[in-house]
This record gives C-alpha cells, structure tokens and sequence, in this order.
C-alpha cells in the first residue's frame, strides 16, 4: 500500500511541465519538456514545417475590438482592420507609452498581454498548476528589464515563484549541460545570428576548482549587420565571419560550434564554414536559447545533478558567498545568508541573531573565485549597549544590483529584560568582485 501512494505521488510529480521563454525585440520563442526531461520540444505555430518564432507584433482588430498577436496580428493589419504595433519591448523597459488608433496605452500592459496570449497557446499551459517553472531568456537580463518582466507576468495565472529570469549567456551553459560528454570536453563558440547584428558566445570551464566553474563570453558586432543587404553582400559577411572566427579560435580548442538564427538559413558562409568545420562539429539550429531557458527551468524545478560537478558564474549570478558572524554556544560561527551561484535578482534572506554587548554586525563576504574572505562592519548607531546586555537582531539582506548589497536590521529587544528601542538602520554595501 505504501509503495503504491509513494508510485501515485511520484506520477503526480512528474506529470508537471517546465517551459522557456526566449523574449527578443522582434519574437519570442517557446520550448516546453516534463518536469525530469533532458530535451525540450519546441513550439511551432505550423504543423508542416518548423516555425518557431512568433513575431513580437500585436493588433487590435477595428471591427471587433480584439487583440490578436504575432502571425494573426500581421494578416489583420494587411487587410486593413487594424494598425500593427510592433518595437514595444524597449518602451515597455523604460516605462513608455504607445499610441494605437489615438488612443495610448502603457507599453508594458501590451508586452503583459503578449506574453499571456503566446504562453496560451503552449498546450501545457492548460493546466497552470502543472507548470513548475517558467524561464524568460532575454539578450540583456539587467535590473531594469527584470523588475519591469516582473510587474508584467504577474498577470498569469502561475505563481511569482514560478517565473525566473535569465540571460543568454545562461542559455548556453544550461543547453550544453545537457549534451553528450564529448561536447563538453573543451570550449563551446555559438554564433547568433537572430538579432540585427552577430553575436558571440563563448563558454569554457575551469578545471583546476572543484566543482570546476564555467563562464560564458558575450560579444556584439555592431559593424556586421546580419539582415540589412545594404551594409554587408553575402561575400563580405562571409569573409568577416570568417575573420571573426579565425581571432576566436586563435589557440583555442572547442569541441563544436553552433550558428543559430535566421541569418544563417541563407546559404552565405561557405569559406567561414569549412573554417569551423576543422577538427571541430558544428550544428545549425535557431532554437537553443529557448531550449537552454527551459533546461534552466528544469534544474530549478528538479535538479539534476549535474551542478554538482560543475556550476556556472556569469554578470547575472553571484560570485560569493554572503554570511553573518555570530556566537553559538561560545563558538564563533558564520550564518550564510545568501550563496555564490544564486541569481542576484532572486537573492535575500532574512535573519534573527543575538548580540552580546555589541552594536556591530560582522558581514562576511567569501569570494569563489580567489577564495578570499572580506569582513564589513555593519554598525548599528546607537543600539544601547551595556554590560551583560542582550538584543535580538532581525537582519535582512536583499542584492539591488549584479554587485550591490542592502542590509537593513531591526532591534527587537530580548524579552522583558531589554524592550526594544524601536530602532531600524539600513546600509548599502559594494561587492567589488575580486
């Protein structure tokens, strides 16, 4: 009987769904797997051939008043029933506005309304309360565009906690994860060409710590313009492809090399590619951001273990470990308060510890990188402080920034002894990442 309730709970659990959002200023991409699978189905609005990308465009349709999205959008606006609304990420970002038929609208309402209507049209997004997580991969993941995509989804029906962010350099570690072990032997060069200009990826790993620490290279090429035919001819991007590749694999070793995006289904990079096709697989492919989201999404929601053994640190994660020191049992011992590794947008916690004739909180800071630790007083003017004197601290960290740190603690007394003074203290502290 108990095997068979245990059988019955491990169903349920698995019966539960993680997806990743790829959110671009032109489209957005959606990939979806089981919550203890290895290789997400990506969704495609066409059964006869692979169409991943849904055009990041909305329309209200004059004649009924509904909002329509993507592919549906475009063919209202040809037909003349409505105007189509397209480059509204940005002004969603920064808090604008967007004017449809005289009338305006805040643009984050539209990106909210976007997003709720393509997450809809995922067949797993049937049941809400399968979704164990969903990721939002996006090219920039800074603080302004993470607290601006918060607002936005919280007109979903998934819990907060549920949806995480992420960046694109993430995407690639998380895919490549999950590759076969002969991929993960030496470096990982992904070229993207999706965007209005090439970009860059390059992923190595660290060895020499335990677990072994992998970082992903971002570049931007503002001068190779992917799409437009009146900067670059077919032979000139190639060349500069070429180029561009050749710096890169200068005294490098990969085990492959991937080229995503539209900008590589025209067949133009002959020279570059037998370039890359030395000693080295390369794969063709316009989903691996959206794949590596929803892979994120699944070690978030059932970790594999694969981090165990190797963990990834990039602008977007913290690179140490935060603590406070206190005394247990007259010992001095370090509380953690937030790990290396976590995203620093998602990192807090909140405390209670005891001072003993003290008005000063040790902060520990331990770099992973050099294994460094730093101790910051945080000091709290004017606590009483007497002999044999005792209050219980409640202390909260929360990072505003990749490196920025607030604390804010609040006196809460110790009994009848010592009433609290009603006192709260706050401070800003900088990581400077060694």
């Amino acid at each position: 009987m108990l095997t068979e309730i245990k059988d019955v709970f491990e169903k349920m659990n698995k019966d539960r769904y993680v997806i990743g959002y790829d959110l671009s200023s032109d489209y957005v991409q959606m990939s979806f797997c089981r919550i203890d699978g290895n290789n997400p189905e990506t969704f495609s609005t066409s059964k006869e051939q692979e169409k991943y990308n849904v055009p990041l465009v909305l329309c209200r349709k004059r004649s009924t008043g509904q909002w329509l999205i993507g592919d549906a959008a475009i063919e209202c606006s040809d037909e003349g029933d409505g105007s189509l609304v397209t480059d509204f990420l940005e002004p969603a970002i920064s808090g604008g506005t967007v004017t449809i038929d005289r009338e305006e609208y805040h643009a984050k309402d539209l990106l909210a309304l976007f997003i709720k209507r393509t997450l809809g049209m995922l067949p797993v997004m049937e049941t809400p309360e399968k979704i164990s997580n969903i990721t939002i991969a996006l090219r920039n993941a800074d603080v302004q565009t993470i607290r601006m995509l918060q607002e936005a989804v919280s007109v979903l029906k998934v819990d907060a906690e549920r949806i995480s962010f992420t960046g694109y350099e993430e995407c690639v570690f998380f895919y490549m994860l999950y590759q076969n072990a002969e991929l993960q032997n030496h470096q990982i060069l992904v070229f993207d060409a999706g965007d209005d200009n090439l970009w860059s990826y390059r992923l190595e790993r660290n060895h020499f710590t335990s677990p072994s620490i992998a970082m992903v290279e971002a570049k931007e090429y503002p001068d190779f313009k992917v799409k437009d035919p009146r900067y670059l001819s077919k032979t000139e991007k190639d060349n500069k492809l070429l180029q561009i590749a050749t710096e890169i694999c200068e005294n490098r070793v990969f085990s492959g090399i991937f080229l995503i995006g539209e900008g590589f289904y025209e067949d133009w990079c002959n020279a570059s590619l037998r370039f890359l096709c030395r000693n080295r697989r390369v794969f063709k492919g316009n989903n691996l951001f959206s794949k590596g989201a929803c892979l994120a999404a699944r070690e978030k929601a059932n970790p594999s273990g694969y981090e165990k053994n190797i963990r990834y640190f990039g602008m977007d994660r913290l690179r140490c470990n935060i603590g406070v020191q206190a005394f247990k049992s007259g010992k001095e011992i370090n509380i953690p308060l937030v790990e290396a590794g976590a995203h620093w947008y998602e990192a807090q916690a909140t405390v209670e510890v005891i001072l003993h004739e003290s008005d000063v909180l040790p902060i520990t800071v331990e770099y992973v990188n050099s294994r460094q630790t730093a101790v910051a007083d945080f000091e709290l003017k004017g606590l009483p402080v007497s002999t044999n004197r005792m209050t219980r601290i409640e202390l909260s960290i929360k990072m505003t920034s990749e490196t920025g740190v607030a604390l804010h603690a609040v006196d809460l007394g110790f009994g009848e002894l010592y009433p609290t003074s009603g006192k709260e203290w706050t401070e800003e502290m900088d990581l400077q990442y060694q």
